[in-house]
């Protein structure tokens, strides 16, 4: 028994840095994993190393090639735009329903979540993820807070799949106005008017997929 346990623990890991170095470009899409390199780094036998392999195939990050490892996926600018559209919809409708359940302390927290990232400097690459970890907080807590279990799965599930290329937009894009649009979401929230709060926060999604969309039109090759 301990030695499966082990064995999973295992797998997990070397899931969670594949999907971690894929999600914040450190692998490329189209990049060649190949078992033998993961199997010396990791210390392990390839069972492991298949079972994080076949994870993340079925999560969207990766394509397996018999006998040869796997190859970091590629998704066209048509399915990410589909993505977004659903991104757009399901987070509005989120900050909808969340915006009259929301308590003075909720709103204390989206204030200094903004606070928090008006702090992170954002000429420094290094400092993209925290932005990315603090950013996707301050959207977590609506669809957390929206009385429906489900959304904040979808949403994330969504998130997951286009995050890696949301990372590498955001090494050209304009941080002030993503901040604004938090700041006029809370504006709205503390007025208790849901629907400007859902309507700013689509035109924030759509801001996010236009900047995204203008990346891959000049760097088609992620």
């Amino acid at each position: 028994m301990p030695k499966k346990k082990n064995h999973v623990s295992l797998k997990q890991k070397i899931y969670k840095q594949l999907r971690h170095d894929i999600v914040f470009g450190r692998i490329l899409p189209g990049e060649h994993i190949k078992e033998a390199r993961l199997t010396a780094t990791f210390q392990c036998s390839r069972g492991p190393v298949r079972e994080a392999f076949n994870q993340l195939d079925s999560e969207g990050f990766l394509v397996l090639l018999q006998h040869q490892g796997a190859v970091v996926s590629k998704t066209s600018p048509e399915e990410i735009a589909d993505f977004y559209a659903m991104l757009e919809l399901l987070e509005a409708q989120a900050v909808q329903w969340a915006t009259p359940r929301l308590e003075a302390a909720d709103i204390e927290h989206l204030e200094k979540i903004n606070t928090d990232i008006k702090r992170i400097s954002c000429e420094d690459n290094s400092s993209i993820e925290p932005w990315s970890s603090a950013n996707l907080e301050f959207h977590r807590l609506f669809r957390r807070k929206c009385g429906n279990g489900q959304i904040d799965r979808i949403i994330e599930d969504i998130r997951m799949r286009i995050t890696r290329y949301r990372h590498m937009s955001l090494l050209v894009t304009a941080y002030d106005e993503y901040l604004l649009d938090h700041e006029k979401i809370i504006d709205a929230v503390r007025r208790g008017n849901a629907e400007e709060a859902g309507c700013v926060m689509r035109t924030h999604i759509r801001r996010a997929k236009d900047v995204l969309m203008d990346f891959l039109s000049k760097f088609p090759g992620f």
